[in-house]
């Protein structure tokens, strides 16, 4: 924990490097130790208040007694010495516990920074604290079926002969949702590896579809990253047309190689920098731009705790700047969507307007807006945006 703190590293990939760096610990271990820094992570200023500390010791002795419900004398039990333990408790440890401070702040009890509790409430108002214990959490396992090779149904069928159960997402044509507490490995199947279904959460699939690509149509997804969207595109589209990949990182680009050769797709095209020579005259530019990526805190809780103020001015400007570029490339008749996985008014209506500002003549076509609580999906919002 002390790592993704300083770092602003993400959790899982913290932990995985651990593991490797720590081959002594088994994988029942690795596993515990997982699930208590995501406990921490989901409820850390709760534990930080319990404990009046927020160090990475502190945090964790905290969150035997706000997530586990353990006594004083339950805790000193744990906390014993030895070369891998968490060390006996000081008296002032104990004292901490003893008090057992509750805060009225929403930010302590809804465990989200205190910063961001202006943006927060403006974004939800009277429903803050049901949205907020949503955001705490564990997220849903959603999968998408690739279209290029099967059908829904066909996926349904070869996952329950698998074991694993899953229903339908009813808002989309080809999700699917891992059954709640079922512990899938759906990497491992042999339909994942053939393509047949890819891992794509349901709101980044109702964006694609409000996206509304065709077949015969240029595409230009204008922020690629590992290619989710630009593949979910492409199966809309029937793998007739263009699909233009663009991503200032390029090395995230050649990561999607696998991907797309897994999903059957043979209409990606990788063009790199999204500012230098791409196709212009698109149909159709897609903007799944970077942002705090608020909205996907069930998923990543420590992303509540490395993101700051100067590292989200620099996302909005980044999404500015994106829009812009998406009207140059656009040709006529054609639609911009723009995406973003954040529940924060300042990257969603108010980044539209800020467009809208700019560029005299357009308009909102069609939004998405969701949220965990009222449409159990992650916090996303997209726009449509048209010329006329």
């Amino acid at each position: 924990m002390t790592e993704i703190f300083a770092r602003k590293a993400a959790a899982d990939r913290t932990l995985v490097g651990w593991g490797k760096a720590h081959r002594f610990a088994g994988s029942k271990d690795r596993a515990a130790i997982a699930a208590r820094v995501f406990a921490v992570l989901r409820q850390r200023n709760q534990c930080a208040f319990r404990m009046q500390s927020d160090d990475a010791r502190a945090l964790v002795i905290g969150s035997l007694s706000v997530v586990d419900g353990l006594d004083v004398e339950a805790i000193a039990a744990l906390a014993t010495d030895g070369s891998h333990a968490l060390g006996a408790m000081s008296d002032q440890e104990r004292a901490q516990l003893a008090a057992a401070r509750v805060s009225s702040d929403p930010w302590v009890r809804l465990n989200y920074p205190e910063w961001l509790h202006a943006q927060l409430t403006l974004a939800f108002g009277d429903a803050l604290e049901r949205e907020m214990r949503a955001l705490n959490e564990r997220a849903p396992l959603d999968l998408r079926v690739n279209a290029l090779k099967t059908s829904r149904a066909e996926v349904l069928r070869e996952l329950g002969d698998a074991g694993v159960e899953v229903v339908e997402l009813a808002n989309t044509r080809h999700g699917l949702r891992v059954a709640a507490g079922v512990d899938a490995k759906v990497t491992a199947l042999a339909a994942y590896g053939e393509g047949r279904f890819e891992i794509q959460d349901e709101a980044s699939q109702r964006a694609v579809a409000l996206a509304g690509a065709r077949p015969g149509e240029t595409v230009i997804d204008l922020a690629a990253g590992a290619g989710g969207k630009a593949l979910a595109l492409t199966a809309e589209m029937a793998n007739s047309g263009r699909v233009i990949a663009c991503d200032i990182d390029v090395g995230r680009l050649r990561h999607s190689e696998p991907r797309i050769e897994r999903s059957g797709a043979t209409i990606v095209e990788q063009a790199g920098n999204p500012y230098g020579g791409v196709v212009s005259g698109a149909d159709l530019v897609f903007v799944d731009a970077p942002c705090s990526g608020s909205g996907t805190w069930r998923r990543n809780p420590e992303a509540k705790w490395t993101l700051d103020a100067a590292r989200l001015e620099t996302y909005l400007q980044a999404q500015a700047r994106l829009l812009d570029r998406a009207a140059e490339l656009l040709g006529p008749g054609g639609r911009v969507v723009f995406a973003v996985c954040s529940i924060l008014p300042c990257e969603r209506y108010e980044r539209v307007d800020g467009f809208l500002a700019r560029h005299p003549g357009w308009r909102v076509d069609a939004t998405l807006d969701l949220t965990p609580a009222r449409d159990g999906a992650d916090g996303f919002f997209a726009a449509r945006l048209v010329q006329g």
